[in-house]
């Protein structure tokens, strides 16, 4: 299990399979029985946190009270450590292939893609940003799965988990998000304060619409890693370098990378750094 102080950064990185981690050349533990257990404590807290909520029920757990998402191998998972290693919060980040169509999204089994009356105008949307993705050379996204524990509520610690996963998307390169948030909770307001939108609908944008699956409304928003709103940029530039240094944790191993790219990976903290302190001074 990691053991995490006060002045070291509060986050871990589990990788999904088969990626080609970025700056892998920091600090990479290879080890499939700590992949596993964080993994499994991460679905464990969302479990419990989605079942104490009446967003699901107690019988879609497993046995070990886990709550196991689709595609939770293929994706990244930043996760807010405690001192002590266990598992206070994560987030969850779905990368796919940048020909990617409507149909090979999550969004697209949402309540309101499958609306009769929305539905076309979602799939019209979503596809028009793709095209415009694949024109500028970006990696389409689903965000999601932002969860903290009881005790964490009320503090800064949801928007901090958000502004990690939108600093980690910054690192995978020049992405496209496509994202459910919920509207009771205040997820939905926070994400488009850091410069997340609704999809637009002709003069008008995408409404929110009821998610059985959740038991609740959810908006369907965008974002792009380089339109984020700049208001938040400090914190962003903070929460990159924090992801940086902290520990990636993959259960094979990752590609071989050489000493440049161990040079490219130092030039880019030293980048992060030196932008950080304009920032502050």
């Amino acid at each position: 299990m990691i053991a995490i102080v006060e002045d070291v950064p509060r986050y871990a990185i589990l990788a999904p399979q088969h990626a080609d981690i970025p700056h892998c050349g920091l600090s990479v533990s290879r080890d499939k029985s700590e992949h596993a257990t964080l993994l499994g404590e991460m679905q464990c807290l969302r479990g419990r946190i989605a079942v104490d909520e009446g967003a699901i029920e107690r019988s879609a757990l497993d046995a070990r009270g886990r709550y196991v998402m689709p595609l939770d191998d293929k994706s990244w998972h930043i996760l807010r450590l405690r001192r002590n290693g266990r598992v206070a919060g994560c987030a969850r980040i779905l990368v796919h292939p940048r020909n990617v169509r409507f149909p090979g999204l999550r969004i697209a089994s949402s309540s309101i893609a499958r609306h009769s009356t929305w539905g076309p105008h979602v799939k019209d949307a979503v596809e028009s940003e793709l095209d415009l993705a694949r024109l500028h050379e970006m990696t389409p996204i689903e965000p999601g799965g932002w969860v903290v524990d009881e005790d964490l509520r009320g503090t800064r610690e949801a928007l901090s988990i958000a502004i990690s996963a939108f600093a980690w998307c910054r690192i995978l390169g020049n992405c496209l998000g496509f994202l459910t948030a919920t509207v009771r909770n205040g997820s939905a307001g926070m994400l488009r304060r850091l410069g997340a939108r609704g999809l637009p609908m002709g003069g008008a944008v995408i409404p929110a619409c009821f998610e059985p699956a959740w038991g609740c409304n959810m908006e369907l928003l965008r974002f792009d890693t380089s339109s984020l709103n700049p208001r938040f940029d400090n914190a962003l530039c903070a929460a990159q370098l924090g992801l940086l240094r902290s520990l990636v944790v993959s259960d094979e191993a990752p590609p071989l990378l050489g000493s440049m790219r161990r040079h490219v990976d130092a030039q880019v903290i030293n980048s992060t750094e030196m932008a950080l302190t304009r920032m502050v001074a």
